[in-house]
């Protein structure tokens, strides 16, 4: 990366220095050339990134399918990998004017993606986080679409059966005792850790669905590289179809798909 007087880069590691450089083309591109003041905010963020605080929470947003979202602590840093749950409602061909709900919207980054790749669709973000929603309110205003709706709600208790056609989730899906959290400490728990070993919130989305979705309607959940099998074996038990599991790019199984 381009040297800057009065920073020793060789101190950071291959991670930092890689997010430290993006986070100086995306902060400070228009600059000809960096003041002091501007160096020591560049020296501070190494730190924090060199004590693994996520970059995207420092620039404040994130890319998803193309589109730059908000983020901050509140809600979760929007992955690549979720990126595949577009993709399947694309192939799905849902007919205009299909309901969809995205549960624990988060960002928002799922729900008014969908929003933006059809725009009959009516899609509601449902969270039960408050600071959660102001994101996502956030991110909305920034896509401009008048057919995305965000729902304080305790997962999707607030919609009438029969009511949806599709349903779109990436839940917490973390056993609380996984020694993985702590490479997501910076992340909201709430949106990462389940009960039940990881699998409460499949539960509880898998049984609301076989309610809310109308008839031939779809569920589609992403899940743990490990979760699949048990996964499936709790949309069989509330009477869902199994279609499809898919695997990401890394040919992990990454989401599961079924039908009411």
């Amino acid at each position: 990366m381009k040297s800057i007087k009065g920073i020793d880069f060789s101190q950071f590691s291959f991670e930092t220095k890689r997010d430290l450089n993006f986070y100086i083309k995306e902060k400070f591109q228009d600059s000809t050339e960096l003041t002091q003041s501007q160096i020591n905010e560049i020296k501070n963020v190494a730190k924090i990134m060199e004590d693994g605080f996520p970059r995207d929470y420092l620039i404040g947003n994130c890319e998803f399918y193309g589109r730059k979202f908000s983020v901050n602590q509140s809600v979760l840093i929007p992955r690549i990998e979720t990126e595949i749950l577009i993709d399947v409602v694309k192939s799905l061909s849902l007919p205009d004017g299909s309901i969809l709900c995205d549960i624990g919207t988060g960002s928002g980054c799922i729900g008014i993606t969908l929003a933006l790749i059809n725009k009959s669709f009516i899609v509601f973000g449902v969270d039960i986080s408050k600071n959660a929603i102001e994101v996502a309110k956030k991110n909305n205003l920034l896509n401009i679409e008048n057919n995305f709706f965000l729902v304080q709600s305790n997962w999707a208790s607030c919609f009438d059966e029969n009511s949806i056609d599709c349903i779109v989730s990436n839940p917490p899906y973390i056993d609380k005792n996984d020694p993985h959290l702590v490479d997501l400490q910076h992340e909201p728990s709430l949106a990462l850790v389940s009960e039940s070993n990881g699998f409460q919130a499949f539960e509880i989305i898998s049984k609301q669905a076989t309610k809310l979705l109308k008839k031939d309607g779809y569920l589609l959940l992403e899940h743990g590289y490990n979760q699949s099998e048990e996964l499936e074996q709790i949309i069989n038990k509330n009477d869902l179809k199994l279609i499809e599991k898919i695997k990401d790019l890394s040919g992990i199984e990454r989401a599961i798909l079924a039908q009411k």
